[in-house]
């Protein structure tokens, strides 16, 4: 049985951590907002003066980028990938193993920890101001915002268990660095958080709305600036819905046998 309590820790844990780096958390909000600007900048150039490209207007792709870079800022608050894998190179998950939890809940609650204080004070106020002062495509009913919700956090789950799932892969190989490249690399494009998927060629569009990284940053967005509309929103949260049951099988696969194989490099 679920120990919410338990779990729930975890959570107010990781919020007074985040107070306490509040440094961490701020650069980060710098770094967002360096790619918020790189990225604003550089579709700025290639629409040059143009109201609309590819049947989608200035303003459409411009928000497209602020909330792009929102939901990223919410996602790279989590735990990183590379601290998973620390923890199996020096030994430290033996610790985690032995504790009366479960590794995969204890780190999604702890993330919601950390997302929690990043959410409220640092990607929150300067978002607020963002929308305030720009231009940009914002749904009309509170319909579109609620849907966009809970397509954002269906897509924040699949990019835990892709993540997590990833980060075992320690417990099985000394060295995963070029496979994690491959990894980031692969979500940063096929999720469309760099370049809409209705901007690809048709094979590479093909090949993206088969992977599951579609779920993570195209579907909400696209969902907020009224690129899926009516029933389309509901088939599109119901891929998302398939890739995480899909997703979530694989990280408990993954997990059940990790645990059972602890490769300790160094140690």
């Amino acid at each position: 049985m679920l120990n919410l309590k338990m779990y729930w820790t975890f959570t107010k844990k990781a919020f007074l951590r985040s107070a306490v780096y509040r440094f961490d958390v701020f650069s980060r909000m710098g770094y967002n907002l360096i790619f918020l600007l790189m990225w604003g900048s550089i579709w700025t150039a290639l629409y040059a003066g143009k109201e609309e490209a590819g049947g989608v207007s200035f303003a459409a792709m411009l928000t497209y980028i602020v909330v792009n870079q929102f939901l990223s800022g919410i996602n790279g608050a989590g735990t990183p990938l590379w601290d998973m894998q620390e923890k199996v190179r020096t030994g430290d998950i033996a610790l985690e193993l032995m504790r009366p939890f479960d590794v995969p809940l204890r780190y999604l609650f702890a993330d919601f920890g950390s997302v929690a204080f990043y959410f409220l004070f640092a990607l929150l106020p300067v978002y607020v101001l963002v929308f305030l002062f720009i231009d940009l495509t914002l749904p009309t009913s509170w319909e579109t915002w609620l849907l966009f919700l809970v397509a954002a956090m269906i897509g924040f789950l699949i990019r835990y268990c892709i993540e997590m799932s990833f980060s075992f892969l320690s417990f099985f190989l000394v060295e995963t660095g070029g496979i994690v490249d491959i990894f980031y690399f692969a979500m940063s494009l096929l999720s469309g958080s760099v370049i809409p998927l209705w901007f690809f060629p048709d094979w590479l569009e093909k090949l993206a709305i088969y992977m599951p990284f579609q779920g993570i940053y195209f579907i909400p967005t696209s969902i907020f600036i009224g690129k899926i509309t009516g029933v389309e929103i509901a088939f599109s949260i119901a891929i998302q819905l398939f890739w995480l049951a899909v997703c979530y099988g694989i990280l408990r696969f993954v997990w059940h046998k990790a645990s059972q194989k602890v490769i300790v490099q160094g140690g």
